[in-house]
């Protein structure tokens, strides 16, 4: 794993979670470059919170470098700078709702940060958010 912005690593649990989530649930239904999308919407959700009020060109990199914690460079860079066209109707939809449960995570993490007695609670709303559910039409 080689992250080049350390403070990034309080994002990799829910990072792990999610790709795994993704795999588990869309693996075989969509194409993978739909899932490598999926997972950079999430990536970008999740990190959002603690970005907000930086350079976009940060929160940029920052994204790439966690998206190319599970993926190669060449698909880490086509799920950022690309959209596939999708397969199934739904697609679209299931990547904002994957998104915002990303951001969800992401604010869970920084009231975990900034207060250290919501912390066993936002860990216990993580877990349950890194699920990333059954709605839409694609079984997001």
């Amino acid at each position: 794993m080689d992250i080049q912005f350390p403070e990034t690593e309080v994002f990799v649990p829910s990072i792990e979670a999610a790709w795994s989530a993704l795999q588990r649930q869309y693996a075989g239904q969509i194409s993978d470059a739909e899932i490598d999308y999926f997972f950079a919407c999430f990536v970008l959700g999740l990190t959002t919170p603690a970005y907000t009020n930086q350079d976009p060109s940060l929160h940029f990199d920052v994204c790439r470098a966690l998206v190319s914690i599970k993926l190669p460079a060449y698909r880490a860079d086509a799920a950022l700078y690309s959209v596939p066209a999708p397969t199934q109707t739904g697609v679209e939809s299931a990547c904002e709702l994957i998104e915002s449960k990303g951001v969800k995570m992401g604010r869970a993490l920084q009231d975990e940060r900034s207060d250290p007695e919501v912390s066993s609670t936002a860990k216990a709303s993580s877990v349950a958010s890194a699920r990333l559910g059954n709605e839409g039409n694609v079984h997001v």
